[in-house]
């Protein structure tokens, strides 16, 4: 590592979790960019996180220069920008705080939860956990407990607002990264200096980690613990929010109900009822649908066969058709003297958005024959086949034209 950088373990940033702008020092600055077209950049210190301890990078700005990310590499911190920074110039390193402080809230939030997890009632060990950008999950061993049910889940996030509301400080204690006593935790190339950085809960948890956190449980604001799913060897994966997630979710989940509410014209309570029955008609009237269409496509193949007793080909172009439609109609024609010799086409779709093609016919010569016809008179048709030939149009715009191009095929 550069002299000259502060290691990763006491930057700025992890000094003071609070902290949103700090005056450094570029020490160096690649002379293009990598091959994902982004400048890698070092200063001495920095009051943006690199990602680290299952907390994701920060971004901000380099004086006017955005900063996508910053990464660590052993004691190094990078930060990746698509403009170059001029090395030896003072800059202005500026954080994006709403990022920060979300990330904040969530690993700071977990480190309590997992605290109260491995207590009795519950005995679970934390295996992993993940922020992501809308929920984060806490990994869980099943060894002593084998699930969370409601009841547990409900007294669980009791607990843990109850924590909430006592404001325990969260404390950061640091010593040097020596290798005499290394945590098991410490990337295995964080060597050679920087720091081990311990947080601890007052009279509830202790854990070694890089990231950044609050100073007491109270700014955490609020837990909502969310559902729990099934992971990997039987272990269960539990979802939460912390802070001002669990508001901007209320606040999407408000306005999306108020919006239900209007569409359905019944109180948010009687959502599930209300669907569960438009679903039932619906499936219901699909029913009615299919089987009417059905009936349509025997009445339908009727009339093809009367165009095929004063003409080679016979064609149905129907908007409110589909795929199954022009198969019911075809299976109808199958194996009849009707088609001997001749060409159907069949179409189905709106003329604006296109749709499918069916062509059947009494040998294969004559479908490949009517296919290969189509495809050059239609350049947005796709398709293919042997003895019947399926395909897609994106527009059917021309399909009027469609029976002026059999009749000059079959003349």
């Amino acid at each position: 590592m550069s002299s000259n950088q502060i290691p990763v373990g006491d930057l700025h940033c992890q000094k003071d979790t609070y902290s949103k702008v700090c005056i450094t020092k570029c020490i160096s600055c690649s002379e293009k960019p990598n091959k994902k077209g982004f400048y890698e950049v070092k200063l001495h210190d920095t009051v943006i996180f690199p990602e680290g301890g299952g907390q994701p990078s920060d971004t901000g700005m380099i004086d006017n220069i955005k900063v996508y990310e910053v990464q660590r590499k052993k004691l190094e911190h990078i930060h990746f920008t698509k403009e170059p920074v001029p090395v030896n110039k003072e800059v202005e390193v500026t954080l994006d705080w709403n990022r920060r402080w979300d990330h904040v809230q969530q690993h700071s939030g977990q480190h309590l939860l997992s605290a109260v997890l491995e207590k009795e009632p519950y005995n679970m060990e934390t295996l992993s956990w993940n922020l992501g950008p809308a929920k984060c999950y806490v990994e869980l061993s099943t060894k002593n407990t084998k699930t969370l049910g409601a009841e547990q889940l409900a007294t669980l996030e009791s607990r843990v607002n109850d924590l909430i509301l006592e404001e325990l400080p969260m404390e950061c204690h640091v010593e040097a990264n020596t290798g005499d006593g290394r945590p098991d935790s410490l990337p295995a190339d964080y060597v050679g200096g920087g720091s081990i950085r311990t947080i601890t809960i007052e009279g509830l948890d202790t854990n070694p980690c890089c990231g950044t956190h609050v100073r007491h449980l109270g700014h955490l604001q609020v837990l909502k613990l969310l559902h729990v799913e099934s992971a990997r060897g039987g272990n269960i994966k539990l979802f939460f929010l912390f802070g001002q997630r669990v508001l901007d979710t209320l606040d999407v989940a408000y306005k999306t109900s108020r919006q239900v509410t209007s569409i359905l014209s019944v109180p948010q309570e009687q959502f599930v009822e209300n669907i569960t029955k438009l679903q039932q008609q619906t499936r219901a009237s699909q029913k009615q649908i299919k089987r009417l269409m059905t009936e349509l496509a025997g009445h339908t193949a009727t009339e093809v066969k009367l165009q095929l007793k004063s003409q080679p080909y016979g064609f149905v172009y129907r908007p409110d058709g589909d795929m199954d439609f022009l198969v019911d109609i075809a299976s109808a024609l199958k194996d009849t003297d009707d088609i001997k010799d001749k060409v159907v086409v069949l179409a189905a779709g709106e003329k604006q958005t296109g749709g499918q093609m069916l062509i059947t016919g009494g040998s294969e010569e004559i479908v490949q024959k009517t296919a290969k016809a189509l495809l050059a008179a239609f350049p947005d048709l796709k398709g293919g086949g042997k003895a019947r030939w399926q395909g897609k149009a994106k527009s059917w715009k021309t399909i009027d034209t469609l029976d002026t191009h059999l009749k000059t095929l079959f003349k």
